[in-house]
């Protein structure tokens, strides 16, 4: 096993992440459609999105050692990228929010309503706290140090930004294949909506990792912009499409600039 894994590092680090999560995603989706006669706790999803992360440790522990593990590390707490990248990773999110609502009084006529927000999931502190823990926090730390700490770095390595991130993509969008399913209101259409969001976060988080090489960076925004979503959902749906849009637009221009600027790999 550890000679297959520094042979090839990436198979290895995807094989570990999918067993991570699957291996406790494919129990809950079962239990979830009730394939099975037993129930299983909602809070394991959580435990499952830390597959990546400890797939990263474990791969780079076998792969470079002692030292593979501090850079990681170092990464994950490196904070002085300068006040305009902090800014967006910090702010954007919350930027394309509020951009959300200005689209959708451009179209409707009329505000978002907010008050939309005191009923529903986020109207209890308990579940307001849950959100922002499990939407943001754990989502953001479980999956960043691995799929931008980990796998962006050595793709990178043979290709250029654009490509690495298409590469990802779909390594990244399958992780999340059991939780999807494990929700019977989703469908097709809801996959393609989905992996298009996920396609527009690969290539927002590559561009803050490619200026900032820092995974703490890419933590932040990670968890920003779902709590972002999570608030334009609980609004309404035309403000969580004009969200998502903005995020899409976004990821083109990023792209757009790439393919002019043509960074080479390395």
């Amino acid at each position: 096993m550890k000679n297959f894994m520094r042979r090839h590092p990436l198979l290895a680090y995807v094989a570990l992440a999918y067993l991570v999560t699957w291996g406790i995603g494919v129990v809950l989706l079962a239990a979830r459609r009730d394939w099975v006669g037993f129930h299983v706790a909602e809070r394991w999803e959580a435990v499952a999105a830390f597959g990546p992360l400890l797939a990263a440790f474990a791969v780079a522990a076998v792969v470079e050692g002692a030292a593979g593990v501090r850079a990681l590390l170092a990464s994950m707490a490196r904070w002085r990228v300068g006040a305009v990248w902090i800014a967006v990773s910090v702010l954007s999110p919350f930027a394309l929010l509020a951009a959300a609502a200005l689209i959708v009084r451009w179209t409707s006529g009329a505000w978002p309503d907010f008050t939309a927000l005191e009923t529903g999931r986020l109207a209890t502190s308990a579940g307001l706290a849950e959100f922002i823990v499990i939407s943001g926090f754990v989502q953001g730390l479980g999956e960043e140090p691995g799929w931008r700490g980990f796998m962006l770095p050595r793709l990178r390595l043979r290709f250029t930004p654009l490509l690495a991130t298409l590469v990802l993509f779909p390594v990244w969008l399958l992780w999340h294949l059991p939780a999807f399913l494990g929700r019977p209101q989703f469908g097709l259409a809801q996959w393609f909506a989905f992996s298009a969001g996920i396609l527009s976060a690969a290539i927002w988080l590559t561009l803050i990792w490619e200026r900032t090489r820092s995974v703490l960076m890419a933590i932040l925004w990670h968890m920003l912009i779902n709590i972002a979503r999570g608030i334009a959902l609980a609004v309404s749906m035309p403000m969580f499409l004009a969200i998502s849009t903005l995020v899409l637009i976004g990821a083109v221009l990023i792209a757009g600039y790439w393919l002019l600027r043509r960074p080479a790999p390395g």
